[in-house]
């Protein structure tokens, strides 16, 4: 009779835990072994309802994974607070893009102009040297190595001037995703 009254209804049962072990077989008992904890239990309650889910510990994959996303977030954090305090709007943004790609168009005109300079001054060298040949000299090879010298200072502008407007899609992207952006800092505000 006595045996009855402790495990009637009355008296509260321990909570039991249950657990995947080793050959994949669910396990409920009274303890998680401390091997199987970091694989993730649940508590029960006396009627057998879950109290708690235990998730299983990280894998190294996982906690590197995790590690690289709040490292990716924190470096967002720092170019959206940085972009926040370039520019409060994206009239402010449109006007440094405009800027910008002016200072780069600029940097181009001087580079055509040196062009025009240097064909000026390959066609006088060209006339001196066609001046020595009709006279039946040599050319001076001062000349020649002056005309080389124009030719490779104008093949460098040339270059040059391609790779400003190839500069200038890529700044025009770059205030685009800038633009996109802010936009969509200023409209969480």
């Amino acid at each position: 009779m006595l045996l009855l009254a402790v495990t009637g209804p009355g008296v509260a049962c321990a909570d039991l835990y249950r657990y995947i072990d080793d050959k994949g077989v669910t396990v409920l008992d009274s303890r998680v072994p401390p091997h199987f904890i970091s694989r993730g239990y649940e508590v029960l309650d006396s009627q057998g309802r879950v109290k708690l889910v235990v998730p299983a510990a990280p894998t190294a994959a996982e906690r590197e994974a995790n590690r690289a996303a709040l490292e990716a977030q924190k470096a967002q954090d720092t170019a959206d607070a940085n972009l926040l305090r370039l520019y409060s709007s994206t009239a402010d943004l449109e006007r440094a893009q405009s800027r910008q790609i002016q200072q780069i168009e600029n940097q181009i005109t001087a580079s055509r102009a040196s062009i025009e300079d240097l064909q000026a001054e390959r066609e006088e060298l060209q006339g001196r040297a066609a001046q020595a040949e009709r006279a039946g000299r040599a050319v001076d090879p001062d000349v020649l190595a002056e005309l080389a010298a124009v030719d490779s200072e104008t093949v460098r502008l040339q270059r040059l001037i391609s790779r400003k407007r190839q500069e200038i899609a890529e700044t025009n992207s770059d205030f685009e995703r800038q633009r996109e952006r802010l936009n969509f800092l200023l409209d969480d505000e």
